[in-house]
């Protein structure tokens, strides 16, 4: 017990130094940087709500500006993390090569990044909730493990992209343009009521679309989300984890190799 105690303050000491690293060598080392990624859910759903408000924002319960922030705000998260673990382990090469460490540390390293930034944008979320004067709620405690479900997608889903980035670096590009995708087909901006039946049930397949529901309707309507979103979000969570631990540990030898 003691040992892994010791090796828990080692991996987060670790942890630690990565992220203070890779904040001074991007832009959130400055304030305006450090401000943007505290801000750009907000200004993205300022871009929305005045683009799609008067065509989309009617009949919605809370607010369309809070609807959409919601939305913006978790995908802010899951784009952020899963994109920055796309260079988890070539930008760690040296480290890879030269030290012992645990490999998992340089993508939980990446999540914890865009978690903390997260939390920060969470400030803003908690401003608009309070300007809408959507009451304290019991079914706001059901955010946190929505959040703890996503974050661990996350990670496994970053463990496949950094191991996939080190031999076919072109798929940077490619996820651009799915996550682009995943955005419009995530609800984030329109009522999934003037979807079809079809349609709706189709939507049940994007995890994302998935978390974001949940959120919705535990902070804004402040109502208890279906259990059935629980199970396949549970299923997803647990399936990409496992799915990305298995392929990580059986590539990352191969990776180290060839870097």
């Amino acid at each position: 017990m003691q040992s892994r105690i010791e090796r828990l303050k080692q991996n987060w000491f670790v942890i630690d130094q990565l992220v203070k690293r890779d904040k001074r060598r991007s832009l959130s080392s400055t304030f305006m940087g450090e401000l943007w990624e505290v801000i750009n859910p907000l200004i993205n759903m300022i871009v929305m709500v005045l683009i799609f408000g008067k065509m989309l924002g009617t009949g919605i319960a809370g607010g369309f500006p809070l609807y959409v922030l919601t939305g913006t705000t978790i995908y802010g998260l899951f784009t952020s993390g899963t994109t920055l673990c796309l260079n988890a382990l070539f930008g760690n090469k040296n480290f890879l090569i030269k030290t012992r460490l645990s490999k998992n540390i340089y993508i939980l390293e990446k999540i914890f990044v865009a978690f903390r930034n997260f939390l920060f944008s969470l400030m803003i979320y908690a401003f608009v909730l309070a300007l809408y004067r959507i009451p304290p709620s019991v079914t706001w405690l059901l955010f946190i493990p929505d959040i703890l479900l996503l974050l661990v997608m996350m990670t496994g889903i970053g463990k496949i992209l950094a191991v996939i980035n080190v031999t076919f670096a072109d798929i940077t590009y490619f996820y651009k343009i799915f996550t682009l995708f995943l955005m419009y087909s995530s609800a984030i901006f329109y009522h999934i009521t003037r979807l079809s039946p079809t349609m709706q049930n189709f939507m049940l397949i994007n995890p994302l679309y998935i978390v974001i529901t949940i959120a919705r309707k535990c902070m804004m309507e402040c109502a208890f989300p279906d259990w059935k979103m629980w199970v396949i979000l549970g299923l997803y969570a647990a399936g990409c984890y496992l799915a990305g631990t298995v392929y990580f540990n059986k590539k990352i030898e191969n990776i180290v190799a060839k870097l």
